[in-house]
């Protein structure tokens, strides 16, 4: 009795492992591949072929038209020229605790800009990366890399006080509290 059930179960279990594969049919130039396994029955269509939307199509974002249109709208100008309105002042005047914070915000706004639109321009496209790098060359912004070098390496700013949630300075941090605080009373 036991006998017969185990050559049963394999009966079956042969008959469908035989049998199973055997409904095929012709593939269609919708189907994306070919009966043999290659790819010349025709492409396959993408979502949007198959279920057209009454959306309009996205625009490019590495179009030059769009991206320099972004770059212009952006506080660019405004940022750099906060921190070059303040290139002028060295010394005690920078200590002033007002003039302090608005050195700190202004340097923050230029990065943070910067930052920002380094992500958003990477992601448009290979012609939009470019535009970014250049944007950031320009004279301007080689004069506000000196000077907010020069503010660091003086101690009139601290990078935990411009980058408070960068930990790559961490370094930097621990060099300059090593180093004297132009700032300071004592």
């Amino acid at each position: 009795m036991g006998a017969i059930r185990i050559s049963l179960a394999l009966g079956v279990i042969m008959a469908a492992m035989l049998f199973a594969g055997e409904h095929k049919r012709i593939l269609g130039p919708r189907d994306p591949i070919a009966a043999d396994g290659s790819f010349k029955a025709g492409r396959a269509l993408t979502i949007s072929e198959s279920f057209p939307s009454s959306k309009p199509a996205a625009p490019d974002l590495d179009d030059p038209g769009k991206f320099e249109e972004r770059f212009s709208r952006s506080s660019v100008e405004r940022n750099r020229g906060a921190i070059l309105d303040l290139a002028g002042l060295l010394g005690p005047a920078l200590c002033e605790p007002d003039r302090h914070q608005q050195l700190i915000v202004a340097v923050q706004n230029y990065y943070g800009t910067k930052r920002y639109l380094d992500a958003e321009f990477h992601f448009r496209g290979p012609r939009a990366s470019q535009f970014i790098d250049e944007a950031w060359t320009t004279p301007k912004d080689r004069q506000i890399e000196a000077f907010v070098r020069q503010l660091l390496e003086k101690g009139y700013l601290r990078a935990r006080e411009i980058w408070p949630r960068d930990r790559s300075f961490l370094l930097d941090v621990f060099a300059q509290d090593l180093s004297p605080n132009a700032c300071s009373r004592s």
